[in-house]
C-alpha cells in the first residue's frame, strides 16, 4: 500500500504533467488567445515563447483575394461596352462601360469574376470572359508595320481578325504579353482599332515618311507643275487609279499615305524607283 508521501509524490506529478500539456490540448482559435495559454506556463517557460502574429501578419488565405504579389497585374478589356458593377452579384448597379482596349487593373479574383481599377479611377467587378486572360505588360511608343498584317482580336494569332494594317502603318502600343509568350503586342490603329499583332511585325523604321521625305520633302501641298504631285509624287492618272479623287496634293497626308500604300501593296516598290533604292527598300 502506497505511503503517504508516495501518494504526495504520485499527486505533484500529475499536476505538472497537466500544466506542461495544457497549451497542446486545443489549438487556439486565434492570435489573441495564444498569450492567455502561455500565461499558465512557468515564468522561464512563458518568457522564451515568441510574441503573439499580429493578424496583419498572418499568412494569405489559400483560397479568396490575390495574394500581393499578384496584384496590380494588367489586363485588357476585349469587348466593346463591358459591363462593370458596384458589387459581385450580376444585377448590381452597372459603374462602367469600358470599350475594347481599356486598360485594367486587378485588385480581387474571384471564380468567374475580377475585381478592377478603370483608368478614371473607378473600381468595380467584371466577367473574365470580357478581358484577357494573358498577363500582360503595359507599354507605350509608336512602331510601324513591316507589311501588310491582320490585326486579331485576341492574343492569339489564329483568332479572328478585326482589321489589316498595310506596310508601315504607324500604330500605338498598348500592352506586351509577358512571361514565356512575350511576342504579342496590343496596339491602337489610325482609325481606333484596337487588336493584336506579332511582336515581329513591327519597327521603328517610317518608311512612308522616308519615302516622302526623298520623294518631295515631305510636302503634302507640293505641285510644281512637272505633273506629279503631293508628298509622293503621284501622277493624276495613279492617283485615280488607287482610289483617289482630285489632284493628291489638295488631300491631306494621311489621305495621300493611304493611298500610296495600296499603291505598293498592288504594285510594289517600283513604283518610286529612285528613292526605294536608296532607301533599301529593293
Amino acid at each position: 500500500m502506497p505511503t503517504t508521501r508516495t501518494r504526495r509524490l504520485a499527486a505533484a506529478l500529475t499536476a505538472a504533467t497537466a500544466v506542461a500539456l495544457a497549451p497542446l490540448a486545443v489549438a487556439p482559435a486565434n492570435a489573441a488567445a495564444a498569450p492567455a495559454a502561455a500565461s499558465a506556463l512557468p515564468a522561464t517557460t512563458a518568457a522564451t515563447l515568441p510574441a503573439a502574429v499580429p493578424p496583419s501578419a498572418a499568412p494569405a488565405a489559400a483560397v479568396g483575394p490575390l495574394a500581393a504579389a499578384s496584384r496590380g497585374t494588367v489586363r485588357w478589356v476585349k469587348a466593346d461596352r463591358a459591363k462593370v458593377t458596384k458589387k459581385r452579384d450580376r444585377s448590381s448597379r452597372v459603374v462602367a462601360r469600358p470599350d475594347d482596349g481599356t486598360r485594367l487593373t486587378v485588385l480581387e479574383r474571384r471564380t468567374r469574376l475580377l475585381e478592377v481599377r478603370l483608368p478614371n479611377g473607378k473600381v468595380g467587378w467584371i466577367g473574365k470572359r470580357h478581358v484577357t486572360a494573358t498577363p500582360l505588360r503595359d507599354v507605350g511608343g509608336q512602331r510601324f508595320t513591316t507589311k501588310r498584317v491582320a490585326i486579331t482580336r485576341e492574343v492569339r494569332g489564329a483568332s479572328r481578325t478585326v482589321a489589316r494594317a498595310a506596310l508601315g502603318t504607324k500604330v500605338t502600343k498598348l500592352a506586351r504579353t509577358t512571361g514565356r509568350d512575350v511576342n504579342r503586342v496590343k496596339v491602337e490603329l489610325p482609325g481606333g482599332k484596337t487588336g493584336w499583332v506579332s511582336a515581329k511585325k513591327l519597327r521603328t523604321r517610317d518608311v512612308w515618311g522616308q519615302l516622302a521625305r526623298c520623294e518631295s520633302g515631305g510636302r503634302p501641298g507640293i505641285a510644281t507643275g512637272n505633273g506629279y504631285y503631293g508628298m509622293y509624287q503621284f501622277t493624276a492618272s495613279t492617283w485615280r487609279a488607287v482610289g483617289g479623287s482630285g489632284l493628291p496634293h489638295r488631300h491631306s497626308a494621311r489621305e495621300q499615305t493611304k493611298r500610296a500604300q495600296i499603291l505598293q501593296d498592288r504594285a510594289g516598290w517600283g513604283q518610286w524607283p529612285h528613292c526605294t533604292r536608296k532607301l533599301g527598300l529593293r
